[in-house]
C-alpha cells in the first residue's frame, strides 16, 4: 500500500511541477517577446489592433517575472502556493478576456486563441488544487 501511494504523491507532484513551469515558460516567453520584440509578438502572436508599443513592454514587464517566479516555484511547489494562486487567477481571468473577445468568432478562432489559454488556465489551477493534497511536498 505504501508503494501506491508513495507513486500517486510521486505523480501529483510530477504533474503539479509540470504544470507551474509550462504556465512558467509561456509567461517568460511572453514577457520577453512582448518587452524586448513588441512588433513581432503583435504581428506573429497577438495581434489586437491598435499596436501600442508602451502598452505591449508593459505587459512585458509583469509577464515576464511572473514567468520567471513560476519557473522558481515548480521546483518546490508547496513553497510558492501564493504566487501560484495569483497566477492561476491570472491566468483564468485572461482566458475569460479573450473568451469575451471570442463571442460571435468562428470555432477556428476559439480552438487557436481562447481555448489554449483555458487550458494553461485549467492545468495552472488543478496544479493549485493538487497542493492542498496531503500527497503533495
Amino acid at each position: 500500500m505504501k508503494t501506491s501511494t508513495s507513486v500517486r504523491a510521486f505523480s501529483n507532484l510530477t504533474f503539479t511541477r509540470a504544470a507551474i513551469a509550462l504556465n512558467g515558460l509561456v509567461y517568460l516567453f511572453s514577457g520577453a517577446a512582448l518587452l524586448f520584440a513588441p512588433s513581432w509578438f503583435f504581428n506573429t502572436i497577438g495581434n489586437f489592433p491598435p499596436f501600442n508599443r508602451h502598452y505591449s513592454g508593459d505587459l512585458g514587464a509583469f509577464l515576464l517575472p511572473l514567468g520567471a517566479g513560476l519557473l522558481v516555484a515548480a521546483r518546490q511547489p508547496s513553497r510558492h502556493r501564493g504566487l501560484i494562486a495569483v497566477a492561476a487567477g491570472a491566468t483564468l481571468l485572461h482566458a475569460l478576456n479573450h473568451g469575451v473577445d471570442a463571442v460571435g468568432e468562428p470555432l477556428s478562432h476559439w480552438l487557436t486563441d481562447t481555448l489554449p489559454l483555458l487550458v494553461l488556465a485549467t492545468v495552472l489551477i488543478l496544479a493549485y488544487r493538487r497542493l492542498a493534497s496531503p500527497d503533495a511536498s
